[in-house]
């Protein structure tokens, strides 16, 4: 059972994927949680440092997030150093046309200290369309919260194939990506039927 853990600005934690992956999350603002490019079989982080390591995305995250993965706290080594990662965000819009409840966004900005709430961010591009902001679909990361098995299967899949992308974005965005068929079943981010 991990440990309770407090959500602190800066904050390391590591983050258990499965019984032989660990990577780590950092805790920004606004239940933000930012995740690395580095992995442990056993949980042990041994002169940890980020400066070099690649930011795989940031996303926003329940509390279920640190009580069922985050095993420890761990001590950061440098200050924290907000990014366009948790800058600027994918806001969908509400589909009231039924189906998918979810379809198209805006691309906000919630300031470059990332303290503006989500839902009142200024849209800096409104209504993304996949023949003219593909870049910056793929680029940046949905509003939509981040639960443990979601998160977990996203991580995962990323450590063992290399592959770092949202899947709910396969429904927000229909067309973006064509190799649904071949990834099958997707990640717990998407409802049993839509896997």
């Amino acid at each position: 059972m991990a440990k309770r853990i407090t959500w602190k600005e800066g904050d390391l934690v590591s983050l258990k994927l499965r019984d032989d992956l660990y990577t780590v999350g950092q805790m920004i603002k606004n239940s933000v949680m930012r995740f690395y490019d580095v992995r442990s079989v056993n949980g042990i982080w041994s002169d940890l440092v980020l400066d070099d390591s690649k930011i795989l995305f940031s996303g926003f995250v329940g509390k279920v997030v640190t009580q069922r993965l985050a095993v420890e706290k761990l001590q950061p080594t440098t200050p924290l150093v907000l990014s366009d990662h948790e800058r600027y965000w994918l806001r969908p819009h509400v589909n009231f046309e039924g189906g998918f409840p979810f379809r198209g966004a805006d691309l906000i900005d919630t300031g470059k200290d990332c303290a503006i709430d989500y839902s009142l961010a200024p849209v800096r591009q409104k209504d993304l369309k996949l023949s003219k902001n593909r870049d910056a679909i793929e680029q940046y990361e949905l509003t939509n919260m981040w639960g443990d098995d979601d998160l977990s299967d996203r991580l995962c899949r990323y450590f063992d194939t290399g592959l770092n992308r949202d899947d709910l974005k396969f429904e927000v965005f229909p067309g973006l990506w064509t190799d649904r068929e071949s990834l099958q079943p997707l990640t717990r981010r998407l409802p049993v039927p839509l896997r």
